[in-house]
């Protein structure tokens, strides 16, 4: 898959731009950041979520519209620097060295790798986190609803086929039910405040390719390869 292919695959959320990168991407960001941080001692598991991290920053920025691609490897060069970012960031909160006194500036950057924006806002970082707890504690039932809605950008009718309800006015009804539990629970974890449905889109988003990755990285540890899983490299 090209890197204009993947963009339009991130915003549709399509599961194979995904896959193709998970597969594709991984092991030389693993590399690239390994090599990049020595004295960060990174644990496998570290690494995993550095790499998750980094694409649910990805997926954000792509949304926003804060990426474009001029030239094939610039999707992948922008992953990378996001876990540069996110790899100080975890070394920072380990250690109390200032990140001028661990990080060494490559000799040559590139350019165009410099001109991408991706700082991180540690107070939205937080308020997503906690969205992403808030979302954890649903039913199950409001889980799989919310993934269809917003991840899976299913139609009322066809979520209720799913869940097996009656028809779109039950599952508008549930929704409604699961957003008013969703706010129950943030309200009962901070005692204050509320968040809008786009945010609770965004929690669906990041929970959505958390899961899909470990299911890769699952996958790719076991060496399951299955045909229903193969990413056409030629999909438009």
């Amino acid at each position: 898959m090209t890197d204009s292919q993947l963009l339009s695959g991130i915003m549709q959320n399509d599961e194979r731009a995904w896959r193709f990168i998970c597969r594709t991407m991984k092991s030389g960001f693993v590399s690239i950041i390994g090599q990049r941080f020595p004295f960060g001692n990174f644990s496998k598991e570290d690494m995993e979520d550095l790499f998750q991290t980094s694409c649910i920053v990805l997926m954000q920025k792509v949304k926003e519209g804060a990426v474009s691609v001029s030239r094939e490897g610039a999707l992948f060069s922008y992953l990378v620097q996001v876990g540069k970012l996110t790899a100080n960031n975890l070394i920072r909160k380990r250690s109390s060295l200032s990140i001028e006194d661990m990080v060494t500036i490559p000799d040559n950057p590139h350019k165009e790798d410099e001109d991408y924006d991706i700082s991180v806002d540690e107070k939205q970082q937080a308020q997503d986190e906690f969205i992403d707890r808030v979302f954890e504690k649903l039913s199950p039932e409001c889980k799989t609803l919310f993934k269809h809605y917003y991840w899976g950008h299913k139609t009322l009718d066809e979520i209720a086929s799913i869940l097996g309800m009656r028809n779109a006015d039950s599952a508008k009804s549930k929704k409604f039910k699961c957003m008013k539990k969703a706010k129950d629970i943030g309200n009962m974890l901070i005692k204050c405040g509320e968040f809008t449905e786009d945010e609770i889109r965004a929690a669906v988003e990041r929970i959505s390719l958390k899961e899909l990755i470990k299911e890769e990285t699952f996958y790719a540890e076991n060496g399951i390869s299955m045909a229903a899983l193969d990413v056409d490299e030629d999909t438009e």
